[in-house]
């Protein structure tokens, strides 16, 4: 069984939390409830859980007020699922942490997706990679984070944006190849990456690729064309993407 708290401050929506999780997510036990900054530190103090659904909204405060103080005390660290409306900017600081959110109205299969990553993920020490990366992120205040938390089988590694070269598909994993550091492999799709990564001049030439524009060398046309990167990789590029792979480099 996972043991869950449900902090929200709004009485109807930790109501139909519960209920969806009885009918879709039987192996979590809901083990209270809170609606305050204050109300759910007191309950975890007492009563620590493995799983926190947390509000980002709540009255006099917020989820991330929560968090900071979690990542002070060594013997709070349970797996955080956050519940928000839409905020892109929450949203996206979330997903560069390697947290998982849950947008309202909660859709029941991407609950059961996130309670699945939570019981796969238990045991892993987050403190000192995903609620430090997020926290960091909160407080930037152009938007636009810098660093990445790679969730991979040894652990979470934090990653700055601009040391990735480029990722590369292999099965339902993404191998990053860094600049200064040893490839990583990564526990989640290339196509979740991708998304997380738009907007940062990376762009997805081929199905099974995705490059740092800074780190492009060269376009060499012949072969079907390809890309050369700074670690000397040859990317493919589909015949679809030549276009825009034409319309990115006019912006260099």
């Amino acid at each position: 069984m996972i043991n869950a708290l449900i902090v929200d401050d709004e009485a109807p929506s930790r109501d139909t939390l519960k209920g969806k999780l009885e009918l879709f997510c039987p192996e979590v036990e809901v083990s209270g409830e809170a609606a305050s900054v204050e109300e759910t530190l007191l309950f975890l103090r007492e009563k620590p859980v493995d799983l926190l659904f947390l509000d980002i909204d709540l009255d006099g405060g917020s989820g991330f007020d929560i968090l900071t103080t979690l990542r002070d005390e060594e013997s709070l660290d349970p797996a955080v699922i956050f519940i928000t409306a839409h905020d892109e900017f929450a949203i996206k600081a979330i997903r560069f942490s390697a947290l998982d959110y849950l947008l309202k109205p909660i859709d029941p299969e991407e609950l059961v997706k996130a309670v699945r990553r939570a019981e796969e993920e238990k045991g892993i020490p987050r403190k000192a990679s995903s609620l430090n990366v997020l926290m960091e992120n909160i407080r930037q205040a152009s938007g636009t984070p810098k660093k990445i938390v790679v969730p991979t089988s040894k652990g979470l590694y934090v990653v700055p944006i601009a040391d990735i070269i480029r990722l590369e598909s292999s099965s339902n994993y993404t191998v990053f190849q860094m600049y200064s550091e040893k490839p990583l492999m990564a526990s989640r799709t290339l196509k979740e990456f991708d998304q997380m990564l738009e907007g940062y001049r990376f762009f997805r030439p081929h199905k099974s690729h995705l490059i740092n524009l800074n780190f492009l060398v060269r376009y060499v046309p012949q072969e079907g064309g390809y890309l050369v990167m700074e670690d000397n990789a040859h990317i493919p590029v589909a015949n679809r993407k030549k276009e825009p792979l034409m319309e990115e480099l006019r912006k260099l």
